[in-house]
Parts: structure tokens; sequence; C-alpha cells
């Protein structure tokens, strides 16, 4: 069975992104942090481009592992390049964004 995806709303994620504040984002740990160094990102642009979505360009959802729903977010980061930036909204009764990965 493929598993279903769906493109997201553009517009509203970024509204929904801007609502976040730092201390609201969780990374999944140790896991996040090795595969920046694997990509040879930086955690400050990860954190700058979720709080100030201005370049994103393109989202889908699917279901995650455990039954909730992860949007894939992509970020231009030059002409050639882009980030993509798997998230999970509000899991549980807690506000809250979790980076996974």
């Amino acid at each position: 069975m493929e598993p279903e995806i769906k493109e997201d709303d553009i517009e509203e994620l970024k509204k929904k992104l801007r609502n976040y504040k730092r201390e609201e984002l969780r990374f999944n740990e140790p896991h996040f942090t090795q595969q920046l160094r694997l990509r040879e990102g930086n955690k400050d642009e990860v954190i700058d481009a979720l709080l100030n979505p201005d370049k994103l360009i393109y989202s889908y959802q699917e279901k995650g592992k455990y039954g909730d729903i992860k949007h894939n977010l992509h970020f231009k980061v030059s002409n050639s390049r882009t980030m993509r930036i798997p998230v999970i909204f509000d899991s549980g009764e807690k506000k809250g964004l979790n980076i996974i990965t």
C-alpha cells in the first residue's frame, strides 16, 4: 500500500510557524545533530528558517510512524540548494514543534 502524501498550503504553514517561539522547538537528539553534521548544516539556520518561514517554498504531509502527521518542509537556501526539515506540530496535549529526522 502506497503511503498517502498530501501537499500543504504554504501560506497557512507560514502563519502557523510564526506562532512558535524558540523554546517551543523540540529536537530529536542526538539524531538531529548527527544528521546536521552529515549535511554540514547549522542548527541556528534551521531555527531561523522555522521561526521566520519566508523562504518556505514547498511542503507535503504524510502519516508518521506512530500515526501522527509529519510535514516535510522545504526551504530555499540558495538558487541551487534547499533544506528539508521534517516536523510534527503539537504532538500530544502540549504546544510544540518537533523537529525529526
